[in-house]
């Protein structure tokens, strides 16, 4: 059963504070509190282990080396949900922890591996089903692996979509070898959330990116942007034009590296250009082709992103637990940051934090009514006693700009 056809009502936040607008986090990471022993039944030293400590969290390692420590919030429901609480978010997409992939290791195992993980977040969806949206993640080294279990995703599991990294170890998502998981998921209308990896540039060249975070600071927006590249110049959204794509981290460096893509198009198309099938990627951001998450952490750069992409393509998205994510409040930013408060309508942010996530993934009208219910509370609790019916959020005079 999918949350789009569960009957159970989507209420709101039963928070106390004033009406607040609706809030659906696109971007969120959880994982069991334990993982199948893959070592155990496959050998091999390349596996997470979890080993809980005594305040509570968790240290995840990969073989033997440590990768880093997460608190309860990722793996218990309840401190997710007192959170979620807490902090004015209504509902949350989830979705695995990306160094689960493992892309680099034999099919089988993580064939196992993903069926164990996209079983826990249906069952955690079912659950909670005004509260979680699930997506999947699959062994995309296998193609055919993959869309056995996409198909299983959309219909025994209930889940929207899937999460995918930006490359699938040697293969770009341009690779011939993914053609069919693509066409796969345009049959079966499953959206496709691209999220980096970050941990794979220490290992292509550790002197390099083990320095000041790098691999995750510059690393991650880099993998997104050439993914993002590979995806527009290869022609693969003329082959499949159904397809919906979300880029996490606002699309990491691409809007700032838009204009160099677009004079390499021009001026040397014998490079850039053969493959395109004639549309550009300043054309296919045009026609509104792709999709990306809220955080880029400055309000100044989700400006920037929303006159480049469009306010109707953004999506919130906070990479909750993480602290690189815009936590504990996910969409803090495009609520009250004072400078969005002046370019932004109340309907502007009523789509990017709750409604443009219900259409990237068609959740149907048991999401948008109560989202659009909260948005006429909300604007009836701001109106002035003499003044418009329409609150635009911005001053006398103004007009909203246009994304």
């Amino acid at each position: 059963m999918s949350a789009t056809s569960n009957p159970q009502k989507v209420t709101s936040c039963s928070c106390t504070h004033s009406p607040s607008l609706f809030r659906i986090d696109c971007h969120t990471h959880i994982m069991p509190r334990e993982l199948p022993d893959l070592a155990a039944e496959y050998g091999g030293s390349a596996w997470l282990t979890l080993r809980e400590r005594a305040d509570g969290n968790v240290d995840m390692s990969v073989g033997n080396k440590f990768f880093r420590t997460v608190e309860p919030n990722c793996y218990d429901v309840d401190v997710r949900l007192r959170e979620m609480e807490e902090n004015h978010v209504d509902a949350q997409v989830l979705s695995t922890v990306p160094v689960l992939f493992f892309y680099d290791q034999p099919a089988e195992p993580v064939n196992k591996l993903a069926r164990y993980l996209n079983d826990h977040i249906s069952t955690l969806c079912r659950a909670h089903p005004s509260k979680f949206i699930g997506i999947g993640t699959l062994p995309l080294q296998s193609p055919s692996l993959s869309i056995l279990e996409l198909r299983r995703c959309k219909h025994e599991l209930g889940l929207q979509g899937i999460q995918i990294g930006t490359h699938i170890g040697a293969w770009s998502l341009d690779a011939p070898e993914l053609q069919p998981v693509w066409a796969e998921c345009e049959v079966l209308d499953m959206p496709v959330f691209v999220h980096p990896l970050g941990y794979t540039w220490a290992k292509e060249n550790a002197e390099k990116w083990s320095s000041y975070w790098s691999s995750w600071l510059v690393g991650m927006p880099c993998e997104t942007t050439l993914a993002i590249n590979a995806i527009l110049l290869s022609g693969l959204l003329n082959k499949y034009p159904k397809l919906r794509i979300c880029f996490a981290h606002g699309g990491g460096s691409f809007p700032g590296t838009m204009g160099r893509i677009g004079q390499g198009y021009d001026c040397r198309p014998d490079l850039v250009a053969g493959r395109s099938g004639g549309v550009s990627p300043a054309e296919w951001i045009k026609r509104r082709a792709l999709w990306f998450d809220s955080l880029v952490h400055d309000e100044h750069t989700f400006e920037f992103l929303a006159k480049k992409v469009g306010m109707n393509r953004i999506l919130l998205g906070s990479d909750y637990p993480f602290p690189l994510g815009e936590v504990p409040e996910a969409g803090r930013m495009v609520a009250s940051a004072p400078l969005l408060d002046k370019i932004l309508t109340t309907e502007n942010k009523a789509a990017v934090l709750a409604l443009n996530t219900v259409e990237f993934y068609r959740l149907g009208p048991q999401w948008e009514i109560p989202i659009r219910d909260r948005l006429t509370e909300f604007l009836a609790q701001r109106q002035p006693k003499f003044g418009s019916p329409h609150d635009s959020g911005l001053g006398l005079g103004e007009s909203p700009p246009k994304f």
